[in-house]
């Protein structure tokens, strides 16, 4: 046996002993970050964009922000991290209402009930997710992109299927879906912006212009 023989299982349980740290460390990596996002979550809720601190983070923790700066490039960061959690949430929370084997209009009113129970179960992230700042949650210009969002995404196909089905008159799926998008934000937005309408009667108000705005595009030309 040579010397390269005889070598290869001391290398072997190096390599297995290097492997078994680096996954450690990976480990305890990925932990603090879930433990950040928790404490930034609550943060954001609490106290909404403007207030939220990168220094409360860290004293909540126990961890100073240049260990914080490790996993987030800044402040922003961190709480684009929150949004994207929240967004895709929100996306399921669609997904699981979206029922391609209901009548395009009764798939349609699916989605608008659950984008404000959504929205009206938890008014304050809706407000960071949406009201907070001109440049979170904002639609792209760009259609293209709009179809590739994962929440818009949903309700994008929808609309396709109620134009198709002759339900939307001349209008184009985008048009529709736009359409319906706004008006439910709209709704959502006042209930959580101001005390003009409660939760219960937000909902039933964002229903009645949903099915409104549907009996409008199905009569349309």
């Amino acid at each position: 046996m040579n010397n390269g023989e005889q070598q290869s299982p001391t290398h072997s349980r190096a390599d297995r002993l290097k492997n078994r740290s680096a996954e450690r460390r990976e480990a305890q990596r990925g932990r603090l970050r879930d433990l950040l996002l928790v404490v930034a979550e609550a943060q954001l809720l609490k106290k909404g964009y403007e207030a939220f601190s990168l220094r409360e983070v860290a004293e909540a923790t126990q961890y100073t922000p240049t260990t914080i700066y490790r996993h987030f490039r800044d402040r922003d960061a961190l709480i684009e991290a929150v949004l994207q959690k929240w967004f895709q949430q929100f996306a399921h929370a669609l997904e699981n209402a979206d029922h391609p084997d209901f009548a395009p209009h009764e798939r349609m009113m699916s989605l608008g009930d659950a984008y404000l129970r959504f929205a009206l179960a938890q008014p304050e992230r809706y407000r960071v997710m949406f009201l907070d700042r001109p440049d979170i949650g904002v639609m792209p210009d760009k259609s293209a992109h709009l179809r590739d969002d994962p929440a818009f995404g949903v309700l994008f196909r929808a609309c396709e299927a109620l134009c198709s089905a002759g339900e939307a008159g001349a209008h184009p799926p985008m048009q529709v879906a736009m359409m319906v998008w706004l008006g439910l934000h709209g709704v959502a937005a006042m209930a959580v912006a101001s005390n003009i309408l409660d939760p219960r009667a937000a909902h039933q108000v964002g229903m009645g212009v949903g099915h409104a705005l549907l009996r409008g595009l199905r009569s349309s030309d």
